[in-house]
């Protein structure tokens, strides 16, 4: 049963990694590696909450409009 809850902690988290940062794929390898793409953009970690970290900056710079299709300022 720990597999199956480890399952589901790390869809749970891909779920809310995927609705704070649209227009990314994000997943998770089967190195344990968290990852993140976005055209030529990629972000590798170990740590989940260090890749949302790490998005957060990119997005925040970003040279991509938003699904709005504003510019981020």
């Amino acid at each position: 049963m720990r597999i199956q809850q480890t399952v589901w902690h790390d869809a749970d988290r891909l779920s809310e990694l995927s609705a704070e940062f649209t227009g990314w794929r994000i997943g998770r390898g089967g190195s344990g590696q968290w990852w993140a793409v976005r055209g030529n953009d990629l972000v590798r970690t170990p740590d989940v909450e260090e890749l949302r970290g790490r998005l957060r900056e990119l997005t925040g710079g970003s040279c991509y409009p938003t699904e709005s299709g504003k510019w981020p300022d």
